[in-house]
């Protein structure tokens, strides 16, 4: 057995170490793509190279999905695996997932859909494998039926946890056995609409199971005062209090649901409703059975003994089952989200499991070419043997071991004129011309081709030429064409790789077959476009505050004059119709900024997150003008230049030829405070997490940041702007 053990782990070891430049600082990600067919049939299809197929397996769809066995079509030096999925069943929902047990640390995943919608994910490894919640690769946005529907459910569900709503409202029939008991319970239905108030006010909720364990509490103290015969009067603002708790709680619980901000404040009045609702059914079937079976005092009190009792029982078991074990959601809300997009290992060393870093440190042949199809460019990158480029230019190489420190610039010069006189290509049907050249000797090692800073005489067998030659593309190209013409007696095949947003594939290019094409795979891709971030209208319950108003005036006529001009339920009946308009009935009113409240947080870090992406994504464009012209879009003010620089230095991937990594997600993770200024704009102090990735010469290196910065921003001519930028910190986590 050990001597098995030993043989497998260096089968495993010169798998590992049989590795080309492709696998060099290879964080774990496999690009792969799911393509639905029609209603019942789904492609699964992934690229990766020879090395590598035994780490791939067959996805695992719901049960009621079908999946082929694993087909493998060769490429060159690239393997697609594909696998087919189909079901007599429903198709794929947001409410699915698929698993994937491959020995990878993560996944990029391409969906794209009947429909031609198209939507990106990048998922990571659980013990299980890599888990793939469809409702990340298939977002969808909720009716406001749907939304009212869902939590209302949820109110319904949450009345019954435990017992402690319905031991609740048991113990107020015992303490007001009378119509009191609709009277009461009204306290705690108005503490719920406050929240409302609350909750849009910015006031933050303790956690749901907290506030329940407070509720258990009130139940003893009710219970007591059953016993001690004491008045109820005394306990109103304390069951008002709970009310308003309650419904804080849930509204710290809706950033949990995928939900629009201005589905927030409906999603939190159904809750309230459902609750509500169920106090007063469960209040009148009590009051029935209180009046009519339960005449005697001393039943009373036992009943009003025995809800004690079962306070502190139900206060153990929710400190033994939920507290202590850690089971703070109560609500049992299901999180898909295991993996967020473009969250990634700390560091490329740092894998668990699966592919280590080994990386070539040679050529696998003389000639290497890397297409890379990204929105607005395409690159072409070429790696070839320094003793082959000498060989290109003419010069005898006979008893030559390497090139001297002299003779470096017009080597890689001449090479690189020398491929562009012979070599072509055709974007999207029209002869194409660089706006970028470049020739470097580099060095490959685990981190992938990294350029020589210091020249030295450049061995002839090992030493390497990288030649870029970047194309400018109005958006994402279509079709896309090399004629290869760059071969010789001892070069008669060329390894060539294209890489695009969905994957790779690579064919050996000869005399004979000379030509390399790349198409879109997959239609409906979008190029993600810079917008500016409007200023919304404050919208406002015009017609709550009307009622509320005219309630108010009323009530206090009432009051002073002691007379009764509106029946206090009449009163009550139009107060909780302003409630209930509350959530619903709103109309945007523009207001000048200096009297608009200021944003919630939660708005404030949607504002920030849109204007950061436009300012990195800025930068998906070469052109230092065309730059500043999509940064104008949310950039004002004399830091534009700042900006600009700050921003480029952050993209450029160090020591690579000036490659700048894409940006894939910004995601404001903490607003640590908002200040109105007297400008009429807002000073943020917030934390954000930028993540990006950039295709150089095959491998795909990932690059994420988390920076936290004090920025001003100021509204101009209808759209939030950066007007200063001040760094606090700035750390790189990959």
């Amino acid at each position: 057995m050990l001597a098995q053990n030993k043989i497998y782990f260096l089968l495993l070891a010169a798998v590992l170490l049989y590795a080309s430049p492709a696998s060099a600082d290879d964080v774990g990600i496999t690009k792969a793509r799911l393509i639905q067919k029609n209603d019942s049939s789904y492609v699964f299809e992934v690229d990766v190279t020879r090395q590598l197929v035994w780490a791939i397996k067959a996805p695992i769809f719901p049960d009621r999905f079908q999946v082929t066995e694993l087909e493998f079509i060769t490429q060159a030096g690239w393997i697609v695996v594909q696998a087919t999925a189909t079901t007599s069943g429903e198709p794929l929902s947001p409410d699915d997932e698929i698993l994937l047990p491959w020995f990878r640390n993560g996944a990029d995943i391409t969906a794209q859909w009947l429909d031609g919608s198209l939507y990106q994910g990048l998922f990571l490894r659980s013990l299980e494998g890599i888990h793939v919640p469809i409702s990340l690769l298939m977002p969808t946005t909720k009716t406001p039926s749907e939304v009212c529907v869902e939590h209302f459910t949820i109110g319904l569900e949450h009345f019954l946890f435990k017992g402690v709503h319905l031991l609740f409202v048991l113990v107020l029939a015992l303490f007001a056995a009378s119509r009191n008991l609709f009277k009461i319970l009204l306290y705690y239905f108005f503490g719920q609409a406050i929240s409302l108030i609350l909750y849009e006010l910015g006031v933050s909720g303790f956690d749901l199971l907290f506030v329940d364990v407070m509720g258990v509490v009130l139940i003893f103290m009710l219970a007591y005062a059953v016993l001690k015969e004491k008045p109820i009067q005394q306990y109103y603002f304390l069951i008002f209090l709970f009310g308003a708790l309650h419904g804080l709680a849930y509204s710290s619980e809706l950033s949990s649901f995928e939900l629009e901000l201005d589905q927030r404040l409906p999603a939190l009045f159904m809750f309230n409703i459902a609750i509500d609702l169920c106090n007063y059914i469960l209040g009148s079937l009590l009051f029935f059975v209180i009046k009519v079976f339960i005449k005697n005092p001393k039943t009373k009190n036992v009943l009003a003994y025995g809800s004690g009792i079962l306070s502190v029982v139900l206060l153990i078991i929710l400190f033994q089952e939920n507290i202590f074990a850690g089971k703070t959601d109560v609500l049992n809300i299901r999180d898909t989200k295991l993996a967020t997009q473009f969250s990634l290992p700390t560091s490329p060393t740092q894998q668990p499991g699966g592919q280590q870093q080994t990386g070539a440190r040679k050529l696998t042949s003389s000639i290497m070419a890397y297409l890379t199809v990204e929105p607005y460019e395409v690159r072409m990158e070429i790696l070839i043997q320094a003793r082959e480029a000498v060989r290109f230019l003419g010069v005898n190489d006979k008893g030559m071991g390497s090139i001297p420190v002299a003779s470096l610039e017009p080597v890689k010069n001449g090479i690189l004129g020398t491929y562009q006189k012979i070599n072509s290509i055709s974007i999207d049907g029209n002869q194409a011309d660089p706006i970028l050249t470049r020739a470097d000797f580099v060095t490959l090692g685990p981190a992938g081709v990294i350029l020589r800073t210091d020249p030295v005489a450049e061995s002839l067998d090992n030493g390497i030429i990288g030649l870029t030659l970047v194309y400018e593309t109005n958006d994402l190209a279509n079709n896309i064409s090399v004629d290869w013409k760059l071969f010789s007696e001892s070069v008669q095949k060329v390894e060539a790789t294209t890489i695009d947003p969905f994957g790779g594939a690579t064919r050996m290019l000869s005399p004979d077959d000379n030509t390399l094409h790349w198409k879109q795979r997959l239609i409906g891709y979008k190029v993600p476009v810079i917008e500016e971030i409007t200023v919304e209208q404050q919208q406002l319950p015009i017609i709550s505050i009307i009622l509320f108003a005219m309630v108010l005036i009323l009530f206090l006529i009432s009051k002073r004059n002691a007379l009764k001009l509106i029946g206090r339920p009449v009163l009550l009946s139009v107060a909780g119709i302003a409630f209930i308009l509350y959530p619903f009935s709103r109309i945007s009113v523009e207001l000048p900024f200096s009297i608009a409240p200021k944003p919630s947080e939660e708005r404030t870090a949607i504002i920030l997150e849109g204007l950061l992406t436009n300012v990195y994504r800025s930068f998906d464009i070469r052109n230092e003008s065309d730059i500043y012209d999509r940064l104008s879009i949310s950039v004002i003010g004399d830091q534009l230049s700042q900006i600009y620089l700050e921003s480029r230095r952050l993209l450029e991937l160090e020591n690579r030829g000036g490659a700048r990594a894409r940006i894939d997600e910004v995601e404001i993770i903490d607003i640590n405070s908002v200040e109105a200024t007297n400008d009429g704009g807002l000073e943020i102090d917030g934390i954000w997490k930028v993540s990006g990735s950039v295709n150089h010469y095959g491998h795909t290196h990932y690059r994420q940041n988390i920076n936290q910065a004090s920025i001003n921003i100021i509204a101009d001519e209808g759209a939030w702007k950066i007007l200063q930028m001040n760094m606090i910190d700035e750390k790189r986590v990959l």
